[in-house]
C-alpha cells in the first residue's frame, strides 16, 4: 500500500497498535485482491491475514454501522467502501486510505 505524505507522517509517529484499526470488511477486500493477483502478500495471503490481526485492532461489521452504510449520502454504489467509510464515521476516525471516490465525497475524513 502506498501512503501520501500527511499519511507517512501520521504513521511514522504512532505505534500502529495504538493508532490504527482495520475495518472487518478490509480483510475481505484484501484477501480478494490477493487472490486475483492484484497485490502480493508474503509469506502467504492467509498468514499476513493472521498477523495483520494480530497487530492491529479490527473494527467489527455491526448493525449500526450496516445500516449507516446503506444510508450514506452517497452514490457510490461500492459496498465495501461504504462499510469502510461508516466504520470510520461510526468511530469517529480517519481513514489511511487512497481512494478517489471517497477522498471526492468528503464524508468521512482521509488522510
Amino acid at each position: 500500500m502506498r501512503l501520501n505524505s500527511p499519511a507517512l507522517a501520521v504513521t511514522n509517529k504512532a505505534h500502529p497498535a495504538d493508532a490504527f484499526a482495520v475495518a472487518a470488511i478490509s480483510l475481505l477486500e484484501i484477501a480478494r485482491k490477493a487472490h486475483t493477483g492484484e497485490i502480493e502478500l508474503v509469506p502467504d495471503p492467509a498468514r499476513w491475514l493472521d498477523d495483520l490481526t494480530h497487530r492491529f485492532e479490527i473494527l467489527s461489521l455491526t448493525p449500526g454501522i450496516a445500516w449507516r452504510s446503506v444510508g450514506l449520502e452517497w452514490e457510490h454504489r461500492d459496498p465495501a467502501d461504504r462499510v469502510i467509510c461508516a466504520t470510520a464515521s461510526e468511530h469517529k476516525l480517519t481513514l489511511v486510505k487512497q481512494d478517489k471516490e471517497i477522498t471526492r465525497w468528503r464524508g468521512v475524513p482521509v488522510l
